[in-house]
């Protein structure tokens, strides 16, 4: 029975794998279930046995680039120690994370569906674990007294994720791609010192 369940997993991943392509080529909206049957070379009975839809095959393609994304992130931040070294080092992956095909498409997928509750809680189970690296970060930089502020942690990390995740949008506005990722190492200047003379 492990045997079986081992070649149901292997069979799941494979899937997965080859739907992330389709996905990063064409996008959410423009990927059928036809083509990924086509590209995996595998029954749509078997696909549908382990998917129940393509929007549950999205979400778990996703599920899956972001633990590859927190696995990374956590080898590259054990060689920094102090929160701010953490801050911009979060900035730089996170601007070399916005050139991955499949992030591009979750606004996509966010538009183009009537999200149901149980998808917001899906998406919200996927965000939270990348959440969480910004509290802590910012927790330890507060504790530390690297950071001093009357803000609560809380809203400090709410403020920093929307800033750098919501930064994705300014790469269709023309930014050259050296430029885009310099903003992200500077929204971390002016999230740490501001741009006021007082």
């Amino acid at each position: 029975m492990a045997r079986a369940d081992g070649k149901g997993e292997k069979t799941k991943k494979k899937i997965s794998e080859k739907a992330k392509i389709l996905f990063e080529q064409k996008g959410y909206a423009a990927t059928s279930m036809e083509e990924i049957r086509e590209c995996t070379q595998i029954s749509k009975g078997s696909i549908y046995y382990h998917f129940k839809s393509k929007e549950e095959l999205f979400l778990y393609t996703v599920e899956e680039s972001s633990k590859e994304w927190q696995s990374k992130w956590e080898e590259q931040a054990a060689f920094v120690t102090t929160a701010k070294e953490k801050l911009y080092l979060l900035a730089r992956y996170y601007a070399s994370d916005m050139q991955n095909p499949l992030s591009q498409t979750v606004p996509e997928y966010l538009a183009s569906e009537n999200i149901e509750q149980l998808i917001k809680e899906k998406l919200i189970h996927l965000i939270k674990p990348e959440y969480e690296i910004f509290h802590q970060i910012i927790e330890e930089g507060v504790q530390n007294q690297e950071f001093e502020t009357n803000n609560t942690v809380e809203d400090l990390s709410f403020i920093l994720y929307s800033t750098l995740t919501g930064m994705s949008i300014t790469q269709f506005l023309g930014y050259e791609e050296e430029r885009f990722y310099n903003l992200y190492v500077n929204a971390i200047d002016i999230f740490l010192h501001g741009i006021s003379k007082d």
